[in-house]
């Protein structure tokens, strides 16, 4: 679907809420503002390129099929993780040529970056895009989606519970979950602690991607896939992975054990394993578990997202321990570099 004005419109709006937030989180991250302000300049062109790319590498297949080109930056077809590679290469563009860590800088981007989130996702449904199951489909016993059987469920057909689809069928509005999930790791990242540099922005990563494991199984629109494999979650596992690997070798050395690394790489494996047989039985595909609806699928998807969450927090406490007394010094020392720059 192609984006109007008024998605435009919301996107470019939160995009400035989101720069305006920078020099506040800049001073707090011991990062120049005004280093801070060129990355967020620098993260909108490239974060739409990489995001649109991504998109397009992903689905290779199905475009060549199309007349879609790629320079139709208005027509859909756009990946959150591209764009967070987007901002990655723009933050190494200006670490590079301004001296600044890249781990600062990426804490100093985090909360932008949550809130730049949420607000795609709010405003997806202006695409028609981010539906699920339909709410009548999803309560019809004879359908065998929940274990609650409605007959009459117009109390959730209305926004925000529901969207209307190019048809008239209200469907799940599963974006809205998606960007309240993204709201509620916006307002964990404002409470926390200062962090050694790069916990803020691991955090975020980390938990983001755990909660698109499930939210990406429950859409229903024009999801990117590999065979049968949905290519954001494939990428979400991957990352949930990558983060405990990173988080247990940032450890001190004597801290390091082998062992703890083994034992929770097996549990998010395992969860992993379980959460792969939930999108089998969603698909009806292993015959004796047939008795297990849609609803408790997702709660058994949700209890394993709680689990690779218990898996790996630990593990982040260690690699990011609080920075008691330096959150001042550091705000002072960004101050300073940016006037020297100056």
């Amino acid at each position: 679907m192609r984006m109007d004005a008024i998605y435009l419109l919301i996107v470019f709006s939160g995009y400035l809420l989101a720069l305006a937030l920078l020099p506040a989180r800049a001073k707090r991250a011991g990062v120049p503002v005004r280093t801070a302000l060129l990355f967020g300049a620098a993260a909108l062109p490239l974060g739409v390129i990489f995001a649109r790319g991504c998109y397009w590498l992903c689905s290779l297949d199905l475009l060549k099929q199309s007349d879609r080109s790629f320079w139709d930056f208005l027509d859909g077809g756009y990946m959150l993780y591209g764009a967070a590679l987007g901002g990655i290469a723009a933050g190494l563009l200006v670490c590079r040529g301004t001296g600044t860590s890249l781990a600062r800088l990426a804490d100093a981007a985090a909360v932008s970056a949550a809130l730049m989130i949420a607000v795609c996702r709010f405003a997806e449904y202006r695409t028609g895009m981010g539906f699920g199951v339909g709410v009548y489909e999803w309560f019809d016993p004879e359908a065998e989606w929940s274990m609650i059987a409605w007959e009459e469920p117009e109390l959730l057909c209305r926004f925000p519970f529901a969207v209307q689809n190019y048809y008239g069928s209200w469907r799940f509005a599963i974006n809205l979950w998606e960007g309240l999930a993204a709201g509620i790791l916006l307002i964990v990242l404002l409470r926390m602690k200062k962090r050694q540099a790069g916990g803020e922005a691991t955090l975020l990563l980390f938990l983001y991607a755990v909660c698109q494991i499930v939210l990406e199984s429950m859409r229903r629109d024009e999801v990117v896939r590999w065979s049968f494999v949905r290519v954001s979650q494939l990428l979400s596992a991957l990352i949930v992975l990558g983060v405990l690997i990173f988080c247990w070798s940032r450890q001190p050395a004597e801290l390091r054990k082998g062992k703890e690394l083994a034992g929770r790489t097996a549990g998010l494996i395992l969860l992993a394993g379980i959460m792969m047989l939930m999108e089998f039985v969603l698909d009806q595909k292993i015959g004796f578990l047939l008795w297990i609806r849609a609803d408790l699928s997702y709660l058994i998807d949700a209890a394993c997202c709680a689990g690779m969450i218990a898996l790996v927090i630990p593990l982040w406490r260690k690699a990011f321990p609080e920075e008691a007394g330096e959150k001042g010094r550091c705000g002072d020392a960004g101050q300073r570099a940016d006037k020297g720059r100056g």
